[in-house]
């Protein structure tokens, strides 16, 4: 405010400044307040939802105990509509193509890995449901749509990125490519200290060029 000569002044100001603006002072502080209990209500409900997604989650591995295959199906259902955005999710979709697998269900584990692939947050399990399901489609000789599934960028994965596409080559009897892929793998995991045994048989069983 400016100077003023007394302090009456100084206060007509202020009352002055009040009356033309209290309205939007009023305003202001009801939308502060209301966007501080939204925050916190937004908050409280993602706790909740959380915590609920864990529970389903447990009563799935419950179920896979059990081994109640139409109850694990109906169950991973709810947690994927109803808490797709959560890891338990995921989670749940990879463990049911698991069983889906096992029980010869080829054609709906690959819906499951491709549901995580699309939705999941977490790019770990990206990368591993794309790795499971590119072996999952070789398996059935799916082989050139298996290596379309691996073409995308490897994060910290590109070891068993590389390791899986070697065998895909090696079904395709691309021998030399095979060699360089399993060449590229054994390098990337020894960048990260990982073990690597098996798939140095697996190189040393295609000999040199």
């Amino acid at each position: 405010m400016d100077n003023y000569e007394t302090e009456e002044q100084q206060v007509e100001a202020i009352k002055k400044w009040w009356s033309e603006n209290y309205k939007m002072v009023i305003f202001l502080t009801i939308i502060g307040l209301g966007s501080i209990v939204g925050v916190q209500q937004w908050k409280q409900k993602q706790t909740v939802n959380a915590q609920t997604a864990s529970m389903e989650y447990d009563h799935i591995l419950q179920v896979v105990k059990e081994n109640k295959d139409e109850v694990i199906s109906q169950q991973v259902e709810i947690m994927l509509n109803e808490y797709p955005d959560y890891t338990y999710a995921a989670l749940s979709a990879m463990l049911e193509a698991k069983q889906m697998i096992e029980a010869g269900k080829l054609a709906e584990a690959e819906e499951k890995l491709q549901w995580v692939i699309n939705n999941s947050k977490a790019q770990n399990l990206q990368h591993i449901s794309r790795i499971r399901l590119a072996t999952l489609l070789s398996a059935q000789d799916k082989n050139e749509a298996a290596l379309k599934v691996l073409n995308v960028e490897k994060g910290s994965f590109t070891a068993s990125y590389l390791e899986v596409k070697g065998d895909i080559l090696v079904a395709l009897k691309r021998i030399n490519e095979a060699r360089a892929a399993y060449d590229q793998a054994l390098e990337a995991y020894a960048v990260i200290g990982a073990n690597a045994q098996i798939l140095r048989v697996k190189r040393n069983d295609l000999g040199n060029s």
